[in-house]
């Protein structure tokens, strides 16, 4: 074999063969006519070199050859990043397959303030809002408009599966089988009966073949393809195809609601493959409204929607649940979905999704239907609504204003507005929550009151008794009457509360526990005289929430059971004497129950929140703790709801966002109920607060001092109503009177929270008025600001006044960021701003230019700001009402009360490398 060389490559050792001739190689004869090594020939020692240089090549080749790197993560990313929009769009367009068919001639129709516009260059149908008496036609903006050539409308068959996992955890799971890709658009006309104008469009919903079935058929046989053009082929295709007709009506409610309704045949034959074959009804549960969307518009809404405040790019569920435990957070959503199936809950679960969403352009559209919807706004140009409803009719309406504070008040027109909360549950202090029985409530009581903290109620969560759960955690008896063994002395406790300016309160829910003995007398006597939810089978529907339990729910379709639970809440009220309770939960209802009106659950579970709501209001009014109406409510009682639908603001006096984590994260924790507060309010749950301190505790996870600190800054900020909670497992978690340091904290923010008392009444008076939010997220009114619009961790309380507390562990400063087009000065000390925002408000009310473009929005302004424990940051608007700088003077005196400011405390520019590493520019 020959010798080889070894040489040292770029991407290895490469061996190159040696130019020794091997032994191998025949010898040449020396009776050979050719030139000997001593007379070499010319020709052969050209042809060497050029060998050589060859051989040169190929090394150069194979040290220097580029490699591509098919296995790297970098080339993986950029691979990701250039295919997925491709993908998205592709997606986008099988999904929305389908066209819009018309002959109608362009015509315009007038229906109060609003305009509809059909254009057939276009290919589209427009509302248009025309914002005032002082506008003409040409200020009218596009409150509502289709996609050009695509249609608004689709029908669709398949099944819709609803997974009921643990009790009040639900999965959807819905498919389409058949599809309609073609509506025709037949006729617009005005009708104008008795003084009320509407406008009706007629048309067909088509099921065509799919674009590449159509492809792949006139590819595979071309006489088939030319048979199709036959003119008996093309009558037999015609009157084979799925086929559905629709009206589509549009009518004024307001100046500033135009209601719509859909109305379709729901069942319809199918497709008929063969002349003279056989053709099957197809029964359409699913249906489809896309219309147009600009890519800058930011989505807003959708009642409290805990993780998500700009809801592009996502598809939400509208169903009323349990939010779950962690909502994301993982390991602990791992955990609970595995070990108590689905009760992990998810990023989109809450207990009161609203079909209301809000747009930064201040469009907004919302469903009057209570079935399961989705709101899918994943594609930049379109969104896509989807309604299961049982019935063959989709109705809502469409909301024509300047800006997002017309559109809230617009919304609540319909909805209904909270009224004003008595004085002493906003004024009186802190509503402490507690269990433990009469002798521990008498120890707190006493403890808070050696440390001066101003006490308005004793919440009693226990007065029916109390039970230690197989898993661990501190529960009630759902049987609502009074537990003498738990409060032999309650009339004498009571007295005593009230001696010291302080109130009882209870709880109640829409379950009764099946237990023997006492306990479970109401759960018997409803069993008896069918008054709970139940199977298809006809046995009460037990639902269960841990091992060993089970419980009934109320059948509230039944005018009866409505009856005998709302006697139940007024005799509570009657032997306790007590001034409010906690209306709990109200999302239980099964989706495969059988219900006392024959109704479907599906059309129902989206609605008992509000008719356990309006339930409750009615048991306070019968008590007496409630007269009058509107914005002149009177009477001294309250109770609180948990969950939400979309008329929920008429019935409820006071909303909770109910359980989150003891935690600071953005999935189930602290922050995460701020952002529930400031999307509700968006969607009418405009009074609202949350537990101080949070709620549930987990294996490895309690509260600690510093987070309930935390959060008495925030609520004292935040929330209407300052009332804390023990937590499901009271003995792990750090409890306002366990210290002097956390009795100190409590009583000096009970106190906060009573300055801004005359504030929070002219807030409260507004919001019955306009339906406007106590607390409201800064999109409110700096929804033309990116930035201002997409910052969950500050608020304004009202319109004036700034807050941002801490919200993070172990930290004593804060960022804040300034909108444009005000001044804003320290709450604490009066100075201004290091930073000042530059040019107008584009959200004033006079502001008639509704296009961003025209509008010089400024630039808001990243400040930090110092806040040690005991000093959140607050800002106040230079120019603010009366009402607001009353209350910032309140705040001073309250500082000055404490001793004052640390003096090292300051307010300073934002420092431009931590803002980068942010992402903040």
């Amino acid at each position: 074999m020959p010798a080889a060389r070894r040489r040292k490559g770029k991407g290895g050792v490469i061996t190159v063969p040696d130019a020794t001739p091997s032994e191998d190689t025949p010898s040449e004869s020396k009776d050979s006519d050719t030139p000997t090594d001593s007379e070499p020939d010319p020709k052969d020692a050209n042809d060497d070199e050029r060998r050589r240089r060859r051989r040169r090549s190929a090394r150069l080749l194979q040290l220097y050859v580029p490699r591509l790197p098919v296995v790297s993560s970098t080339f993986v990313v950029i691979l990701f990043a250039l295919l997925a929009p491709l993908a998205d769009r592709a997606y986008h367009r099988l999904a929305t397959e389908g066209r819009l068919a018309s002959d109608v001639a362009s015509v315009t129709h007038r229906v109060g303030r609003f305009q509809v516009k059909w254009d057939i260059n276009e290919l589209r149908l427009s509302v248009l809002h025309n914002r005032g008496d002082k506008c003409k036609d040409d200020c009218a903006h596009i409150a509502w408009s289709t996609v050009p050539g695509l249609p608004f409308l689709t029908a669709a068959n398949g099944p819709v599966r609803v997974h009921q996992l643990m009790a009040g955890h639900y999965r959807v799971d819905i498919r389409r089988r058949l599809q309609t890709t073609v509506q025709t658009l037949d006729s617009v006309e005005l009708k104008d009966d008795d003084d009320s104008p509407s406008v009706v469009i007629r048309g067909v919903l088509i099921k065509e073949d799919a674009r590449l079935d159509r492809w792949l058929g006139h590819l595979g046989d071309v006489s088939a393809a030319w048979n199709d053009l036959t003119h008996q082929r093309q009558q037999f295709k015609a009157a084979s195809k799925i086929k559905a007709r629709y009206t589509l009506t549009f009518s004024p409610q307001s100046d500033r609601r135009l209601a719509f309704e859909f109305r379709w045949e729901d069942e319809v034959p199918g497709v008929q493959r063969s002349p003279g074959g056989r053709r099957r009804n197809v029964k359409i549960n699913q249906i489809f409204m896309r219309y147009a969307h600009t890519p800058d518009e930011r989505i807003y809404g959708l009642g409290e929607q805990y993780s998500s405040l700009e809801h592009n790019g996502k598809r939400l569920p509208i169903i009323a649940a349990e939010q779950g435990i962690g909502r994301g957070k993982q390991p602990t959503t791992f955990m609970f979905n595995r070990m108590f199936f689905g009760s992990g809950g998810s990023w989109h679960t809450t207990y009161s999704a609203i079909p209301h969403y809000v747009t930064s352009k201040a469009r907004s559209l919302f469903l009057t239907n209570f079935s399961y919807a989705e709101f899918d706004f994943t594609d930049d140009e379109k969104i896509s609504i989807l309604s299961t409803t049982p019935t063959n009719r989709l109705t809502g309406q469409i909301i024509g204003a300047r800006n997002v504070p017309e559109t809230v008040e617009a919304y609540t027109e319909y909805s209904g507005r909270m009224g004003p909360l008595p004085e002493w549950v906003y004024a009186g202090g802190v509503i402490l929550g507690m269990t433990g029985g009469s002798k521990r409530v008498r120890d707190v009581v006493a403890k808070l009151k050696d440390a001066d903290v101003p006490l308005a109620g004793l919440w009693l969560q226990d007065w029916g008794g109390a039970r230690n759960t197989s898993i661990g955690i501190e529960r009630v008896w759902w049987n609502w009457e009074l537990d003498e063994s738990q409060y032999p002395d309650w009339r004498e406790l009571r007295e005593e509360a009230a001696a010291g300016g302080a109130r009882l309160l209870t709880y109640v829910n829409p379950f009764l526990m099946d237990a023997s003995g006492s306990k479970g007398r109401l759960y018997r006597e409803a069993k008896e005289r069918g008054y709970l939810v139940r199977t298809v089978h006809g046995g009460v529907y037990r639902l269960g929430s841990e091992p060993g339990v089970s419980f009934g729910l109320l059948d509230l379709t039944n005018p009866d059971a409505r009856d005998w639970i709302e006697d139940i809440i007024v005799r509570m009220v009657d032997e306790t004497g007590a001034s409010g309770w906690m209306a709990d939960f109200g999302e239980y209802l099964p989706f495969d129950c059988k219900l006392h009106s024959g109704e479907m659950p599906v059309a129902v579970h989206n609605r008992y929140p509000e008719d356990w709501a309006e339930l409750n209001r009615r048991a306070l009014r019968r008590a007496g703790l409630e007269t009058g109406s509107g914005d002149s409510i009177g009477g001294d009682g309250v109770f609180w709801s948990r969950s939400a639908s979309t008329l929920t603001p008429k019935h409820a006096r006071l909303m909770w966002l109910g359980d989150q984590l003891v935690s600071w994260d953005a999935h189930d924790g602290m922050k995460s109920a701020l952002l529930g507060m400031l999307q509700g309010g968006l969607s009418g749950l405009g009074v609202s607060h949350s537990d101080v301190g949070g709620y549930t505790a987990t294996p490895g996870r309690h509260r600690t001092r510093e987070l309930l600190m935390r959060w008495m800054e925030l609520s004292a900020l935040s929330d209407a109503v300052f009332r804390t909670h023990q937590g499901n497992r009271p003995l792990h978690n750090a409890q306002p009177w366990d210290t002097p340091e956390l009795l100190d904290h409590l009583g000096a923010f009970a106190r906060l929270h009573r300055c801004l008392a005359p504030y929070r009444r002219e807030l409260m008076r507004e919001s019955s008025l306009t339906g406007m939010p106590i607390t409201r997220p800064l999109l409110m009114h700096y929804a033309h600001d990116p930035v201002a619009s997409n910052v969950a961790t500050q608020f304004l309380i009202g319109r004036d006044i700034l807050a941002a507390p801490v919200m993070d562990r172990a930290t004593p400063r804060v960022h804040v960021y300034l909108p444009p087009g005000d001044v804003w000065l320290d709450v604490w000390t009066t100075q201004l701003s290091p930073i000042q925002p530059t040019g107008a408000n584009r959200d004033d009310e006079d502001a008639d230019d509704f296009d961003s473009r025209n509008h010089h929005a400024g630039y808001g302004a990243w400040v930090t700001a110092d806040a040690p424990l005991g000093w959140p940051a607050v800002f106040i608007r230079r120019g603010a009402g009366k009402p607001a700088q009353a209350a910032a003077a309140a705040m001073r005196e309250w500082a000055m009360e404490r001793g004052g400011l640390p003096g090292h405390r300051r307010v300073y520019p934002m420092d431009p490398v931590e803002k980068l590493v942010l992402g903040l520019y």
